[in-house]
């Protein structure tokens, strides 16, 4: 038991776990229960106490007064401590915890007795667990009142959390011997107002036989809770090997009262409450308003541990971290390849558009007006002139070709580097193409000039890089262009490796 956690109830005056003596009013009260002689329930805002009845409510806090010297009352209860609430008016009291007496005092706007009235709270705490009998008696003179309002008991429960559930009493877990006498209150009758979810079942058969029973498990606490009223008698309740006997009559109509209690019980085992219409104390008990006292059932009340929840600092499993680290390395994969793809796709898009600028510009030189006189027959090719026996001699002046009188195609061509006059136009951009339908002329890249010194360029510069030519262009040009073309570079080369001045030709074989 030293593991368990402390748990409070709440018990109000009128519940029957308090024993009253001389008697707790009701059926065994005379004269509805005179206070002079034991103890009157009554309520906080009521001044006036009707006649018995089963249909009597009160209004306010429920308590129980009384002007009795020596009148008492008894709770026993298995647990750690206790808190009563009352009201001493010009009388004393003494309060014992298994016939020790206990001074321990407090006030009633304590969390404990606050919502009940009382102006004073006794109490015993700290108590070793075991079952314990907590007595209040009243020291009074003459008629002084005496107010008692009930309290709370400290029981013991399993963990640290506490669960309720509540069991009402249609729960098929419930058997109600013998089945065809009991009887069921529905909320369409509006016999079960007050009661939990409205509904009851009770009996006025008397004995031993005429039981209703539950069986639970997984539970730290139990309470049972039913219906106090004029007519209802005595009854006794068996929790396992636990029995206890007490007295439900009340001269008022009071629903959800614990008619018993009990903590300590062990989560793992498997326990059944059983109410029985009788009290073998008092065979042949009655009850003045229907002859055989009744018994009721409105719903079990089951206190739970609460599940362990996982911490917050637990390991999360190797499984899901691998997972969680393959499914984001997957995801950024894919994101680094659709980013790699659109700029790869984005320069393949670029290359595939003509180039627009050249790296190497060449700039034009106007040519003389003795340059534009002169005029052949034989074409010539860019750095190249075509001497009277048909070979080519390299130029390095810049030169141009105005249209031949059977030419349709005009290419401005681009020179080697010579002094600045106009400003460069790409040879893309100055080519006109006057093709007549279905009659291709031959494109011509240039024809040589005469060697002026008003063409002749201050200082000599050394030929410029191969024109770089569309590959267009060599698609469209002739075999004899081409070959004129292959024959400048063999000459160039050649003249790098040999000294002779007899340049080989390449002579196409058609």
């Amino acid at each position: 038991m030293t593991n368990l956690t402390p748990y409070n109830i709440s018990l109000t005056s009128s519940s029957p776990t308090f024993l009253y003596e001389p008697f707790r009013d009701g059926s065994a009260a005379d004269d509805h229960g005179d206070p002079a002689n034991g103890w009157r329930g009554t309520f906080s805002e009521l001044q006036v106490w009707p006649s018995p009845g089963i249909e009597n409510v009160g209004l306010g806090v429920p308590l129980r007064e009384t002007y009795m010297d020596g009148a008492y009352v008894t709770l026993n209860f298995e647990g750690t401590g206790i808190y009563l609430c009352l009201t001493p008016i010009n009388s004393s009291y003494t309060f014992t915890i298994d016939n020790n007496p206990i001074t321990t005092a407090g006030s009633g706007s304590d969390p404990a007795c606050a919502s009940s009235g009382g102006q004073v709270m006794v109490y015993a705490a700290g108590l070793e667990y075991a079952n314990h009998s907590a007595t209040l008696r009243v020291n009074a003179e003459g008629e002084a009142d005496f107010l008692f309002y009930g309290g709370l008991v400290t029981l013991g429960i399993s963990g640290t959390n506490a669960v309720v559930q509540y069991i009402d009493d249609t729960d098929p877990g419930w058997t109600y011997e013998p089945g065809g006498d009991w009887i069921y209150s529905d909320p369409a009758g509006e016999d079960a107002v007050g009661d939990y979810n409205q509904t009851r079942h009770y009996l006025c058969q008397w004995g031993a036989s005429y039981n209703a029973r539950y069986t639970f498990n997984g539970s730290s606490a139990v309470q049972l809770l039913g219906l106090l009223n004029w007519n209802v008698g005595p009854y006794t309740v068996q929790l396992n090997d636990i029995t206890g006997v007490y007295n439900a009559s009340d001269l008022w109509r009071e629903s959800q009262q614990v008619l018993f209690f009990q903590g300590g019980l062990d989560p793992s085992k498997e326990y059944t409450i059983l109410l029985m219409n009788y009290d073998a104390n008092a065979p042949n008990a009655s009850q003045p308003y229907s002859g055989t006292p009744c018994a009721t059932v409105d719903a079990l009340v089951l206190t739970k541990p609460a599940p362990a929840s996982t911490p917050s600092g637990n390991p999360t499993p190797v499984g899901a971290i691998a997972g969680g680290v393959s499914g984001g390395v997957v995801a950024l994969c894919i994101i680094a390849f659709l980013l790699w793809f659109f700029v790869w796709r984005r320069r393949q898009l670029n290359l595939k558009q003509p180039v627009s600028l050249d790296t190497n510009p060449t700039v034009f030189t106007p040519p003389t007006a003795q340059a534009m006189s002169y005029t052949s027959s034989n074409p010539g090719y860019w750095g190249t002139a075509m001497t009277p026996d048909g070979n080519l001699t390299s130029r390095s002046g810049g030169y141009t070709d105005g249209p031949s009188s059977t030419d349709h195609n005009t290419v401005v061509v681009q020179n080697s580097p010579s002094t600045p006059a106009t400003p460069y136009t790409p040879f893309w951009q100055s080519k006109t193409r006057c093709d007549s339908p279905g009659d291709r002329r031959e494109t011509r890249l240039g024809r040589a000039l005469p060697r002026t010194a008003s063409s002749e360029p201050t200082a000599t510069p050394q030929p410029s890089s191969d024109v770089q030519l569309d590959s267009n262009d060599y698609d469209r040009a002739p075999t004899q262009a081409l070959v004129s073309v292959l024959n400048r570079r063999l000459h160039a080369e050649y003249r790098e490796e040999n000294e002779e001045s007899e340049l080989p030709n390449y002579t196409p074989h058609l």
